[in-house]
């Protein structure tokens, strides 16, 4: 079998990369896939660091200067949470560098860890104590985690990253299998909640009531605005940003 070759395309942004036959890149978890299902395995690191930060700095300068972006912290400004946030958790982020050398998924990784990161800047505005941030994704390499410890970030292995989540909580999940949005509110509903809403699984054959009742929960109990669009790609598609009210 040949291994892994490393090559530059015309495209300053795009990475390819000849594979072994037989492997398979990371299910895109659509709102119908269903867990318990076994856990991914992190890929061997193709990227250094220097190339995701590289990446990451490019990226970051776009989205920053988009709509999308403007319109997020517009949103987060205007909409202040009853409850004072402690922590951020973001779950489900994909590689900086996923074995399918996709660029798309490269660019959406870098896309959300940077919306992420300013929510909880435009949090952190309003807060008198640092908010940290944890991350929990079984598909990073070494090098993924070496570049979020770069920034200052913490990585967790699962189920640690569910067990921190609190009702002081921020919990940034996008296009999560359902079984992973159950684990992330099984013990607290969080203070906020980015994902797919609760309203769109509801359209699903085969959707149970009995298996979503904490998210449910959440979802009468919180106000709610949708993620802005990224324009030109589905990064934040079905997307709401959840902010938990207290109960009457």
């Amino acid at each position: 079998m040949t291994p892994d070759i490393k090559q530059r395309t015309t495209s300053d942004q795009e990475w390819t990369r000849v594979r072994r036959k037989g492997r398979r890149p990371k299910n895109h978890p659509a709102p119908e896939g269903r867990g318990p299902f076994p856990g991914p395995k992190p890929g061997q690191p193709f990227l250094t660091l220097s190339d995701i930060q590289s990446e990451h700095q490019r990226i970051k300068d776009q989205w920053e200067s988009s709509t999308c972006c403007r319109r997020l912290r517009e949103i987060i400004s205007s909409h202040s949470s009853q409850h004072a946030i402690s922590q951020a958790i973001c779950f489900g982020l994909g590689s900086f560098d996923p074995e399918n050398g996709s660029w798309e998924n490269r660019r959406s990784a870098h896309v959300q860890l940077t919306a992420f990161l300013c929510i909880v800047e435009q949090l952190q505005r309003s807060s008198s104590q640092k908010i940290g941030c944890l991350f929990q994704e079984p598909l990073f390499n070494s090098v993924d985690r070496e570049f979020l410890q770069s920034l200052g970030h913490e990585v967790v292995d699962s189920p640690r990253g569910f067990d921190c989540v609190n009702p002081s909580t921020l919990v940034f999940g996008i296009h999560l299998y359902r079984d992973i949005y159950n684990q992330t509110v099984a013990k607290h509903l969080p203070a906020m909640f980015v994902g797919t809403p609760y309203d769109i699984w509801e359209d699903f054959q085969g959707f149970s009531l009995s298996e979503f009742v904490k998210m449910k929960e959440l979802d009468e109990r919180s106000v709610k605005v949708e993620f802005p669009e990224d324009s030109g790609y589905a990064t934040f598609s079905t997307t709401t940003i959840h902010w938990r009210q207290d109960e009457k």
